[in-house]
């Protein structure tokens, strides 16, 4: 089987638990590149914080952000997105805001909180996390969600198990047709348009670069990763990833996040 693209999740998978690339992973992925292998990124993550990593690489191409809802060329152009809808977006920060949450909508290369709402612990966090600082408004609402639909909402919650309860709520609530729900991390709840996964962000690289599913290794370490590996001709699984996101991969890393997980896969496939 010939690799000619390799797509990446970043938290929890390229980077360590700081935030920071570990050195197997840079090194091995330059020695990817230099064989002619395409790297993408793959993430949940706002397009700026991915060209973050992606210059961190010292590389260019095609990256899929905001979970799989926008996907760009080398030259920064969106070449395929999608948003939520008006009644969704309306319903879920009426939930959010009823049940104590916090909502970030997130639209193109900014994200949105309700400064008036939201945790300022949670704002910043996902500030330093994404290195993008959020435009705070005082209803999101009516300087949000009346004037444009967000490509992805993503609800923070501490508890674990108040965000598992949390997104039953919002599947039992909302129309499926119009939107689904997943959890990205133990405290993220992803709220995405029904077509836009990370599944959706292979095919669209597919797509782009003409290249079939077979030549794809993906790699990644939680549940919005498992999109991915079904669209992928292998799928690898971080050391750190549940056990039951392991099951469902080709192949899972000895070594975890803040060892090399990408340095691991790309040498076992790469040799």
């Amino acid at each position: 089987m010939s690799i000619k693209l390799i797509c990446l999740d970043i938290d929890g998978t390229l980077v360590d638990d700081n935030k920071n690339i570990p050195p197997a992973n840079l090194e091995e992925i330059r020695r990817a590149a230099s064989l002619g292998i395409r790297i993408a990124i793959t993430s949940g993550r706002i397009s700026p914080s991915t060209q973050h990593y992606m210059k961190q690489l010292g590389i260019t191409g095609a990256v899929s952000s905001l979970g799989g809802a926008m996907l760009e060329n080398e030259n920064h152009e969106i070449i395929e997105e999608y948003t939520l809808d008006r009644e969704t977006c309306s319903l879920v920060n009426e939930l959010a805001n009823s049940n104590g949450m916090t909502l970030y909508a997130y639209y193109h290369y900014h994200w949105y909180a309700d400064g008036t709402k939201a945790s300022p612990y949670w704002m910043n966090i996902e500030k330093t996390i994404t290195t993008v600082r959020g435009i705070y408004v005082n209803d999101l609402q009516k300087e949000v969600l009346d004037k444009f639909c967000p490509n992805k909402f993503l609800v923070s919650e501490a508890d674990y198990s108040k965000a598992v309860s949390f997104m039953k709520l919002l599947q039992d609530t909302c129309d499926p047709s119009k939107v689904k729900f997943f959890m990205s991390g133990p405290t993220y709840i992803e709220v995405m348009h029904p077509d836009a996964d990370k599944g959706n962000a292979i095919r669209g690289l597919c797509r782009y670069y003409g290249l079939d599913k077979s030549e794809v290794m993906v790699c990644g370490d939680y549940y919005n990763d498992v999109f991915m590996f079904k669209e992928a001709g292998i799928s690898v699984a971080a050391a750190n990833a549940p056990d039951d996101v392991k099951s469902q991969a080709t192949y899972v890393t000895k070594l975890d996040n803040n060892q090399g997980v990408v340095a691991d896969a790309i040498r076992h496939f790469i040799p």
